[in-house]
């Protein structure tokens, strides 16, 4: 299952919130407040995470002091917060999914952006930086939603808003970015027979010509499984990259592997941005299946990163 197929899963599934809201609803406490802060700068390179790499943690509100404890022991000071774990669900009090999202919608609308502050505090303190907020778009999404999301990710801090989506919803996002002094993140994925979807090199080309103010996600895993060239993308388009998703697997649309198991060339990838001194955030993500607790995965990731950068 990858990240897009489990965000549907948690945003529409009533049975899946049911079962979510018995077994994750009461929070553990958050010991953040009682540790060191984090500080995963190594050796000039900003290294953090796309939570979704918690696997066991349902992706929501009330979650959210769990994932900065978990963020803490993991030592990681840097999120890309999907909206998730901001907004509320709504599924389980109504009907319809219809329903469901113009709860959601009006929610977006009628927030105050002292809401997206007060979240913005609790990281914050914690010692943890959102830089991007991952959101989910539609060619469907009324124009003041998507200006409400833009600003509410911006209140969080957020330098940026990535999205799985592709050419017709960035044309629709293109306006908001700028608007916002913000950048608009275009994340890749393996579907390379998709006309609509970023997928290679020439996709992300023709991607970042809609707006300057987008900017690549660059999704290591995906662009290994469709058989692209991670470096050389990289040195022809590093001025126009944000991040990468950090992960491993294999060339030949093959399934996700641990760090150093796979084609991905993830130890040339941080040094490349380690002696360019690009200001490009590796976000560790996997989707690979183990027996250990998320935390302990991540903790391999990390470790493998700093090996690397030593």
């Amino acid at each position: 299952m990858n990240r897009r197929s489990f965000s549907k899963l948690v945003i529409g599934s009533a049975g899946y919130s049911a079962v979510a809201g018995s077994i994750l609803q009461v929070p553990l406490p958050c010991l953040g407040q009682s540790r060191s802060r984090p500080n995963s700068i190594i050796n000039g390179v900003s290294i953090g995470l796309q939570p979704f790499c918690y696997h066991d943690l349902a992706i929501a509100e009330y979650n959210r002091g769990i994932l900065i404890d978990r963020m803490i022991q993991n030592g990681l000071s840097i999120v890309e917060l999907h909206a998730g774990w901001v907004e509320p669900n709504f599924r389980s009090s109504v009907a319809t999914a219809d329903e469901a999202r113009d709860k959601l919608r009006q929610w977006r609308l009628s927030t105050p952006q002292s809401y997206y502050q007060k979240i913005k505090s609790e990281f914050d303190q914690a010692g943890i930086t959102v830089f991007s907020y991952y959101a989910g778009f539609t060619p469907t999404t009324p124009l003041e939603e998507i200006d409400a999301i833009f600003a509410g990710a911006k209140a969080l801090g957020a330098k940026g808003v990535v999205g799985s989506y592709g050419f017709a919803v960035a044309t629709r996002l293109a306006p908001f970015p700028g608007k916002h002094g913000m950048f608009g993140g275009l994340h890749n994925h393996d579907n390379l027979s998709d006309p609509d979807a970023f997928s290679n090199e020439a996709s992300f080309v023709k991607g970042l010509a809609i707006s300057p103010d987008f900017k690549a996600t660059l999704d290591v895993r995906h662009f290994t499984a469709g058989n692209g060239d991670c470096l050389g993308f990289l040195a022809r388009h590093h001025e126009r990259v944000s991040s990468v998703h950090l992960g491993d697997r294999l060339r030949n649309n093959g399934h996700s592997v641990p760090f150093g198991q796979g084609d991905a060339p993830i130890v040339e990838i941080l040094r490349m941005i380690r002696d360019n001194n690009w200001p490009i955030v590796a976000l560790l993500e996997f989707e690979h299946g183990t027996l250990r607790t998320g935390v302990e995965e991540v903790q391999i990731q990390f470790d493998y990163c700093k090996r690397a950068l030593a």
